[in-house]
């Protein structure tokens, strides 16, 4: 290896160069044998660093959890692939880039045969980048010409470019085999599991399935040439380095574009405020700014089951905000509503009767007229400890949580006693 080959290398795919962040943990280390051009070395090598991948915290970033969750909508993944497309259209690119700086003819042949196959040769329905493009005007309806792409997005195409450009092909081949081909089955099955939870339909996942399901010829071909550099200096960190970039450049773009998700859901409420738009008409219907005294709101849902002890019933008053969430809850003599915690934090009010309300590990005698703040994420439950009816109003910033922390839920069913629905609603709360 050439010193000019050598000095490349460690400024652009050596250990040395990459941030902190970007590095595998400590305990991984150049294993026995790495730096030995046989076989049963290479696959030693192949085994440590395909374990780090595992363990990237790639792997535990934000949008991956949200898939897991089902807390995505179809608009969100409308978002995130529109952005995502970017990089996909310029996926060829790297192949090339990497080919060019490629030294060995054997390899430049094979990655010419591999783009050729990846864009499908001569039948266009079968490219590879042009299935893609149906599954995002088919399942996501995107016009991909008036896609508007993020900073974020731009710099991560710009990086994936520059360093398959730049780098010693050595680590150009780590980047894009173990830091970018060799994650695609595992990612995609996360990100096809959030999408079916979206209610995207199976068959407009086509895409995602064949990737799932086989390795391309140039995930192999990419690994081959990785491996055949295995005799220069360093080998093993500066594969390790460009894997982590990879993934670590991908992490960020992922946390990104997760923001930039939750950042939209706020958008229109944030707009309509800045802009000092009213909500309200000029004269505005009486009935949707007065609730009465003894009027029963919207029945939202009713649990009721002897064995916890629980009957209570929620209704929602008729006001249309976008923030504050208002609701009546209704708990029959001697008995509790469920014990829970939800992201928004609540003011109850009591209205009529007496109870007891517990926050956490602290519990609080409340009668008509008092009033209890139950902080977000809190566990809370009520007990009504008199005679009559126990009347709650509650007031909540729902209406700004479930933008900011998941979907808004589905509408429910009509009231209804069931053995399950107290376990039901613990779950929805703690989601």
């Amino acid at each position: 290896m050439s010193g000019e080959a050598k000095q490349e290398t460690n400024h652009v795919g050596g250990w040395d160069s990459m941030p902190p962040s970007s590095r595998a943990p400590a305990f991984v280390t150049t294993p026995v044998g790495a730096n030995d051009p046989d076989r049963k070395g290479a696959e030693a090598a192949l085994l440590n660093l395909k374990q780090a991948q595992a363990e990237h915290p790639f792997w535990r970033n934000r949008f991956f959890k949200a898939c897991t969750a089902g807390q995505l909508s179809r608009a969100d993944f409308q978002f995130f692939f529109g952005q995502y497309y970017l990089y996909n259209r310029n996926f060829t690119r790297y192949l090339a880039a990497l080919m060019a700086n490629s030294d060995n003819d054997y390899h430049r042949a094979r990655l010419s045969e591999n783009l050729w196959e990846e864009g499908g040769g001569l039948e266009t329905d079968k490219r590879h980048a042009e299935i893609f493009r149906k599954f995002l005007r088919e399942a996501l309806e995107i016009d991909i010409e008036k896609t508007d792409y993020l900073d974020a997005t731009r710099f991560f195409v710009r990086e994936f470019l520059d360093f398959c450009l730049r780098s010693h092909p050595a680590a150009g081949s780590a980047f894009l085999s173990l830091g970018t081909e060799g994650i695609v089955s595992r990612m995609y099955t996360i990100m096809v599991e959030g999408m079916l939870k979206a209610s995207i339909p199976e068959e407009f996942l086509s895409f995602f399935r064949i990737h799932i399901g086989c390795d391309d010829e140039h995930a192999q071909t990419l690994e081959d040439m990785m491996v055949s550099y295995m005799h220069t200096p360093d080998w093993y960190n500066t594969c390790l380095s460009s894997m982590n970039y990879a993934l670590s450049l991908r992490h960020r773009f992922f946390e990104s574009l997760y923001d930039a998700i939750q950042g939209r859901k706020l958008q229109g409420v944030m707009s309509r405020i800045q802009a000092r738009r009213s909500l309200a008409p000029q004269y505005p219907d009486p009935s949707l700014i007065r609730f009465a005294s003894g009027q029963h709101g919207a029945p939202l849902y009713e649990n009721e089951t002897e064995r916890q002890n629980v009957k209570a019933t929620v209704e929602r008053m008729p006001f249309k905000s976008e923030i504050i969430d208002t609701r009546i809850v209704r708990i029959a003599p001697g008995k509790l509503n469920e014990r829970h915690k939800h992201a928004h934090e609540m003011i109850l009010h009591i209205a009529e009767g007496a109870g007891r309300v517990q926050v956490n590990e602290s519990t609080v005698d409340v009668k008509a007229g008092d009033t209890v703040f139950v902080p977000r994420w809190s566990l809370h439950q009520t007990q009504n400890t008199g005679d009559g009816e126990l009347v709650m109003l509650a007031f909540t910033d729902y209406g700004l949580t479930r933008r900011a922390y998941q979907n808004e839920p589905p509408a429910r069913p009509a009231p209804r006693k069931e053995e399950g629905a107290v376990a039901q609603a613990v779950a929805d709360a703690e989601e």
